[in-house]
Protein backbone atom coordinates (compact mmCIF):
# COMPACT_ATOMS: atom_id res chain seq x y z
CA UNK A 1 0.00 0.00 0.00
CA UNK A 2 1.41 3.47 -0.69
CA UNK A 3 0.63 7.07 1.09
CA UNK A 4 0.09 10.03 -0.99
CA UNK A 5 1.85 13.56 0.11
CA UNK A 6 1.78 16.82 -1.46
CA UNK A 7 4.58 19.62 -0.51
CA UNK A 8 4.51 23.01 -2.21
CA UNK A 9 8.48 24.18 -2.26
CA UNK A 10 9.91 27.96 -4.14
CA UNK A 11 10.71 27.68 -7.75
CA UNK A 12 13.53 30.32 -7.36
CA UNK A 13 14.64 33.33 -4.75
CA UNK A 14 13.03 35.81 -6.05
CA UNK A 15 10.38 38.07 -5.08
CA UNK A 16 7.57 39.55 -7.75
CA UNK A 17 5.04 41.83 -8.13
CA UNK A 18 2.09 42.25 -11.07
CA UNK A 19 2.61 44.76 -13.03
CA UNK A 20 -1.11 46.20 -14.45
CA UNK A 21 -0.45 48.01 -17.09
CA UNK A 22 1.73 44.81 -18.94
CA UNK A 23 0.01 42.19 -17.74
CA UNK A 24 2.29 40.25 -16.68
CA UNK A 25 4.59 39.56 -13.39
CA UNK A 26 8.12 40.73 -12.91
CA UNK A 27 10.96 40.53 -10.84
CA UNK A 28 10.62 42.77 -7.75
CA UNK A 29 13.75 41.57 -5.43
CA UNK A 30 15.29 38.73 -3.29
CA UNK A 31 12.67 36.02 -1.54
CA UNK A 32 12.14 36.31 1.87
CA UNK A 33 13.45 33.72 4.03
CA UNK A 34 11.27 30.50 2.92
CA UNK A 35 8.86 28.94 6.08
CA UNK A 36 9.38 25.05 6.84
CA UNK A 37 8.57 23.03 4.18
CA UNK A 38 5.32 20.96 5.43
CA UNK A 39 3.94 17.54 4.11
CA UNK A 40 0.33 17.42 3.56
CA UNK A 41 -1.03 13.31 3.15
CA UNK A 42 -4.00 12.54 1.63
CA UNK A 43 -7.17 12.15 3.81
CA UNK A 44 -7.09 8.63 2.07
CA UNK A 45 -4.05 7.40 2.19
CA UNK A 46 -2.66 4.69 2.39
CA UNK A 47 -3.98 3.30 -1.51
CA UNK A 48 -3.46 -0.10 -2.96
CA UNK A 49 -1.77 -0.09 -6.42
CA UNK A 50 -5.86 -1.05 -8.03
CA UNK A 51 -7.51 2.08 -6.05
CA UNK A 52 -3.92 4.79 -7.66
CA UNK A 53 -5.04 2.80 -10.88
CA UNK A 54 -9.07 3.35 -10.99
CA UNK A 55 -9.84 6.71 -8.89
CA UNK A 56 -8.99 9.84 -8.63
CA UNK A 57 -6.64 11.86 -6.40
CA UNK A 58 -7.68 15.11 -5.69
CA UNK A 59 -5.76 17.84 -2.92
CA UNK A 60 -8.72 19.85 -3.13
CA UNK A 61 -9.09 20.26 1.31
CA UNK A 62 -5.59 21.45 0.74
CA UNK A 63 -5.40 24.70 2.61
CA UNK A 64 -2.84 27.39 2.29
CA UNK A 65 -1.96 30.01 4.63
CA UNK A 66 0.75 32.97 4.68
CA UNK A 67 0.53 32.81 8.66
CA UNK A 68 3.91 30.90 10.28
CA UNK A 69 2.06 30.25 13.29
CA UNK A 70 -0.34 28.36 11.52
CA UNK A 71 -1.31 24.94 14.03
CA UNK A 72 -3.74 23.54 11.51
CA UNK A 73 -1.75 21.86 9.26
CA UNK A 74 -2.36 24.04 6.37
CA UNK A 75 0.71 25.01 3.91
CA UNK A 76 2.79 28.15 4.27
CA UNK A 77 3.68 30.38 1.54
CA UNK A 78 5.27 33.43 0.63
CA UNK A 79 3.14 36.00 -0.87
CA UNK A 80 4.11 37.12 -4.56
CA UNK A 81 6.63 34.59 -4.80
CA UNK A 82 6.47 31.28 -7.08
CA UNK A 83 5.82 28.06 -6.08
CA UNK A 84 5.64 24.12 -7.51
CA UNK A 85 3.68 21.71 -6.08
CA UNK A 86 5.14 18.29 -5.61
CA UNK A 87 3.49 14.82 -5.60
CA UNK A 88 5.25 11.92 -3.06
CA UNK A 89 4.29 8.28 -3.63
CA UNK A 90 5.91 6.86 -0.27
CA UNK A 91 5.48 2.33 0.50
CA UNK A 92 3.28 2.57 3.23
CA UNK A 93 4.74 0.85 6.53
CA UNK A 94 2.24 -0.58 9.01
CA UNK A 95 2.20 1.24 12.67
CA UNK A 96 4.41 3.92 11.37
CA UNK A 97 3.09 7.82 12.81
CA UNK A 98 2.93 10.76 10.92
CA UNK A 99 5.47 10.81 7.88
CA UNK A 100 7.68 13.73 8.70
CA UNK A 101 10.94 13.02 6.48
CA UNK A 102 10.81 11.94 3.26
CA UNK A 103 14.23 10.70 3.45
CA UNK A 104 13.52 7.84 5.58
CA UNK A 105 11.20 6.43 4.08
CA UNK A 106 10.91 4.97 0.38
CA UNK A 107 9.31 7.20 -1.72
CA UNK A 108 9.02 8.62 -5.72
CA UNK A 109 8.50 12.37 -6.54
CA UNK A 110 6.50 13.28 -9.61
CA UNK A 111 6.77 17.36 -10.51
CA UNK A 112 3.91 18.84 -13.04
CA UNK A 113 5.62 22.10 -14.32
CA UNK A 114 2.28 23.22 -15.59
CA UNK A 115 0.90 23.57 -11.95
CA UNK A 116 3.44 26.24 -11.03
CA UNK A 117 1.89 29.11 -9.23
CA UNK A 118 2.08 32.61 -7.70
CA UNK A 119 0.73 32.83 -4.27
CA UNK A 120 -0.93 35.85 -3.43
CA UNK A 121 -3.27 37.39 -0.30
CA UNK A 122 -5.28 39.31 -2.65
CA UNK A 123 -6.07 39.18 -6.58
CA UNK A 124 -3.71 40.97 -8.86
CA UNK A 125 -5.81 40.93 -11.98
CA UNK A 126 -8.95 42.25 -12.09
CA UNK A 127 -10.00 39.46 -15.03
CA UNK A 128 -8.90 36.53 -12.35
CA UNK A 129 -11.69 38.41 -9.97
CA UNK A 130 -14.21 38.31 -11.93
CA UNK A 131 -13.56 34.35 -13.20
CA UNK A 132 -13.57 34.01 -9.52
CA UNK A 133 -16.75 35.53 -9.02
CA UNK A 134 -18.46 33.29 -11.86
CA UNK A 135 -16.85 30.24 -10.69
CA UNK A 136 -17.69 30.25 -7.08
CA UNK A 137 -20.96 29.05 -6.14
CA UNK A 138 -20.66 30.94 -3.06
CA UNK A 139 -20.84 34.17 -5.06
CA UNK A 140 -24.57 34.74 -5.83
CA UNK A 141 -24.50 38.00 -4.70
CA UNK A 142 -21.71 39.19 -6.84
CA UNK A 143 -23.75 38.09 -9.72
CA UNK A 144 -26.85 38.78 -8.74
CA UNK A 145 -28.18 41.55 -11.87
CA UNK A 146 -31.30 42.74 -10.30
CA UNK A 147 -28.02 44.55 -7.98
CA UNK A 148 -26.33 46.01 -10.33
CA UNK A 149 -26.53 49.20 -11.74
CA UNK A 150 -26.47 49.93 -15.57
CA UNK A 151 -22.45 50.74 -14.82
CA UNK A 152 -22.05 47.42 -13.20
CA UNK A 153 -24.26 45.15 -15.33
CA UNK A 154 -21.34 44.08 -17.70
CA UNK A 155 -17.96 44.19 -15.58
CA UNK A 156 -16.38 41.81 -18.14
CA UNK A 157 -16.80 44.04 -20.93
CA UNK A 158 -15.98 47.05 -19.30
CA UNK A 159 -12.93 45.57 -17.80
CA UNK A 160 -12.02 44.54 -21.48
CA UNK A 161 -12.55 48.58 -22.27
CA UNK A 162 -11.04 49.94 -19.17
CA UNK A 163 -7.48 48.18 -20.13
CA UNK A 164 -8.16 49.44 -23.64
CA UNK A 165 -8.96 53.31 -23.00
CA UNK A 166 -6.24 53.01 -20.32
CA UNK A 167 -3.50 52.19 -22.96
CA UNK A 168 -4.81 54.42 -25.86
CA UNK A 169 -3.78 57.86 -26.55
CA UNK A 170 -7.57 58.93 -27.79
CA UNK A 171 -9.42 61.19 -26.45
CA UNK A 172 -12.79 62.52 -26.32
CA UNK A 173 -13.53 65.93 -28.00
CA UNK A 174 -13.22 68.94 -25.96
CA UNK A 175 -15.04 71.30 -28.07
CA UNK A 176 -18.32 69.23 -27.78
CA UNK A 177 -21.04 71.50 -27.27
CA UNK A 178 -24.60 71.08 -26.95
CA UNK A 179 -25.20 73.29 -29.37
CA UNK A 180 -23.02 71.82 -32.26
CA UNK A 181 -24.10 69.48 -34.50
CA UNK A 182 -27.98 69.49 -33.30
CA UNK A 183 -28.24 66.45 -35.16
CA UNK A 184 -26.24 64.43 -34.21
CA UNK A 185 -26.65 61.30 -31.89
CA UNK A 186 -24.09 63.01 -29.33
CA UNK A 187 -26.64 65.35 -26.86
CA UNK A 188 -25.66 66.97 -24.14
CA UNK A 189 -26.97 63.87 -21.89
CA UNK A 190 -24.86 61.27 -24.29
CA UNK A 191 -21.91 63.53 -23.20
CA UNK A 192 -22.36 63.68 -19.62
CA UNK A 193 -23.37 59.95 -19.94
CA UNK A 194 -19.64 59.12 -21.34
CA UNK A 195 -17.67 60.70 -18.78
CA UNK A 196 -19.67 59.44 -15.86
CA UNK A 197 -18.61 55.82 -17.64
CA UNK A 198 -14.68 57.40 -18.41
CA UNK A 199 -14.50 58.60 -14.83
CA UNK A 200 -15.36 54.59 -13.48
CA UNK A 201 -13.49 53.30 -16.06
CA UNK A 202 -10.44 55.25 -15.24
CA UNK A 203 -10.96 55.37 -11.34
CA UNK A 204 -9.63 58.67 -10.64
CA UNK A 205 -11.23 62.34 -10.67
CA UNK A 206 -13.50 63.29 -13.85
CA UNK A 207 -12.19 64.95 -16.58
CA UNK A 208 -13.49 67.62 -18.98
CA UNK A 209 -15.23 65.15 -22.10
CA UNK A 210 -12.20 65.73 -24.00
CA UNK A 211 -9.67 63.96 -21.64
CA UNK A 212 -9.18 60.94 -20.29
CA UNK A 213 -5.65 59.89 -18.34
CA UNK A 214 -3.32 57.70 -19.64
CA UNK A 215 -1.15 55.65 -17.39
CA UNK A 216 2.04 57.41 -15.53
CA UNK A 217 -0.47 60.57 -15.53
CA UNK A 218 1.04 61.13 -19.39
CA UNK A 219 -1.73 63.62 -21.61
CA UNK A 220 -1.57 62.85 -25.15
CA UNK A 221 -2.96 65.22 -28.02
CA UNK A 222 -6.43 64.84 -28.99
CA UNK A 223 -7.48 63.05 -32.06
CA UNK A 224 -10.17 62.99 -34.21
CA UNK A 225 -11.36 59.23 -35.11
CA UNK A 226 -14.56 57.53 -37.07
CA UNK A 227 -17.27 57.26 -35.42
CA UNK A 228 -17.21 53.27 -36.50
CA UNK A 229 -14.41 52.84 -34.60
CA UNK A 230 -15.12 51.90 -30.56
CA UNK A 231 -18.53 52.10 -30.71
CA UNK A 232 -19.34 50.05 -27.27
CA UNK A 233 -22.96 49.54 -25.65
CA UNK A 234 -23.74 53.34 -23.78
CA UNK A 235 -20.38 54.87 -25.37
CA UNK A 236 -20.32 56.13 -28.84
CA UNK A 237 -17.79 58.03 -30.11
CA UNK A 238 -18.83 61.23 -31.73
CA UNK A 239 -18.99 61.55 -35.39
CA UNK A 240 -16.41 63.88 -36.67
CA UNK A 241 -17.15 67.58 -36.10
CA UNK A 242 -15.47 69.73 -39.03
CA UNK A 243 -13.68 72.66 -37.93
CA UNK A 244 -15.70 75.97 -37.79
CA UNK A 245 -15.96 78.00 -41.04
CA UNK A 246 -13.98 81.65 -40.69
CA UNK A 247 -16.34 83.72 -42.76
CA UNK A 248 -14.21 86.09 -44.81
CA UNK A 249 -14.29 90.08 -43.87
CA UNK A 250 -16.72 91.75 -46.50
CA UNK A 251 -14.91 93.55 -49.33
CA UNK A 252 -13.44 96.81 -48.86
CA UNK A 253 -15.91 99.24 -50.73
CA UNK A 254 -15.71 102.96 -50.41
CA UNK A 255 -18.21 105.08 -51.80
Amino acid sequence: RYAVLMDIVPVDNKRYRYAYHRSSWLVAGKADPPAPCRLYMHPDSPFTGEQLRKQVVSFEKVKLTNNEMDKNGQIVLNSMHRYQPRIHLVKWREHNGPIMDLEQEQFRTYVFPESVFTAVTAYQNQLITKLKIDSNPFAKGFRDSSRLTDFDRDPMDMMFMEQHFLRSPLRLYSDMEENNNSGSLFSAAMVEKARAQLQLWGRGPGYPPGEIMLPYGVQGARVHVTPSLYQYPGLLLPPPVPPPQQTPPPPNVSA
